[in-house]
């Protein structure tokens, strides 16, 4: 069974997706995982649409009992991890919960996929506990022209262009399946998931494969080289690129360029010394054989 925490109080209902609730003297804010409503508030990359707001909106209502008064729930994750593991390692690049929310019987998740509120989100990777239920979901929301399946809901107004995002966010899941499979056979290590194990192998230097996700591209220039931030500011991993402007490095620079960052697979596997500098792990790229598909690197 999944790690579970049971007959939690929500605080604030953001939006369709994230949700805030009481937690061991906390205020959490839960990011709801392989779900994605649409936007309900102005602010970021992505358009504002009727459907995000109608889907902020019946969340509220959902999760509220009597007047301001709101619902608790349980709230699950996709492993199942000891619950001290799972609280550290089930977190975004802002320090929110990834997880699946129960209110009852129902799955929240699964219930925004099923009346159309959201794809069946996979840009981080498949649900490990509720894939067929969720594609199944989709494929009956799409058949019945839910929500967002449905072209009237955001007639005439900025969208998303989900013939254009699926296809990419389905080929980020097979990527994160294959690294599951190959994360079981060890010998990698997930930069979100095993954080503490690199910070180890960096205080001895130690050569380590490290999954992650280069989709930012190159952050910044200094000098003629090159940095890139490959995590967040809860995992920090710095990948160096010294000479980067030179005919020498120029196959690592496009590498990253044209397969990893933007719309590009996103996804890589690195290898290399992983050091501390100003006290966050560093890998030096000399290499384009340090960035790989493949997990042995070869």
């Amino acid at each position: 069974m999944a790690t579970r925490i049971p007959n939690l109080q929500i605080t604030q209902v953001v939006d369709g997706d994230t949700i805030k609730v009481a937690l061991n003297g906390k205020n959490e804010s839960l990011r709801l995982i392989c779900v994605d409503t649409e936007e309900s508030h102005s602010g970021g990359s992505k358009p504002v649409t009727i459907a995000g707001k109608e889907a902020s909106e019946m969340a509220k209502q959902y999760f509220s009992i009597e007047g301001d008064a709101l619902a608790q729930v349980d709230i699950e994750f996709d492993t199942d991890d000891p619950l001290e593991i799972a609280l550290e390692k089930h977190r975004d690049n802002y320090g929110r919960l990834l997880c699946y929310v129960h209110k009852g019987e129902e799955n929240y998740n699964l219930k925004l996929i099923q009346e159309g509120w959201s794809p069946y989100f996979v840009k981080y990777g498949r649900s490990r506990l509720y894939h067929r239920q969720m594609t199944k979901a989709e494929y009956l929301a799409k058949a019945y022209n839910l929500m967002i399946w449905n072209p009237n809901t955001n007639a005439k107004i900025p969208s998303r262009n989900y013939a254009h995002l699926l296809p990419w966010w389905s080929m980020r899941g097979s990527i994160v399946e294959e690294f599951r499979l190959s994360k079981a056979t060890g010998g990698v290590l997930s930069l979100r998931l095993d954080y503490p194990k690199i910070l180890v192998a960096s205080q001895t230097a130690k050569s380590i494969i490290i999954f992650c996700d280069l989709q930012a591209g190159i952050n910044k220039w200094i000098g003629d080289n090159a940095l890139i931030h490959a995590g967040s500011v809860y995992h920090k991993l710095d990948l160096w690129i010294p000479d980067a402007e030179s005919e020498k490095m120029a196959p690592l620079r496009r590498l990253i360029d044209k397969r990893y960052a933007g719309l590009g697979r996103g996804y890589v596997y690195v290898s290399g010394k992983v050091e501390r500098y100003k006290g966050k792990p560093q890998i030096v790229l000399r290499n384009i054989k340090q960035l790989s598909d493949f997990p042995d690197n070869d």
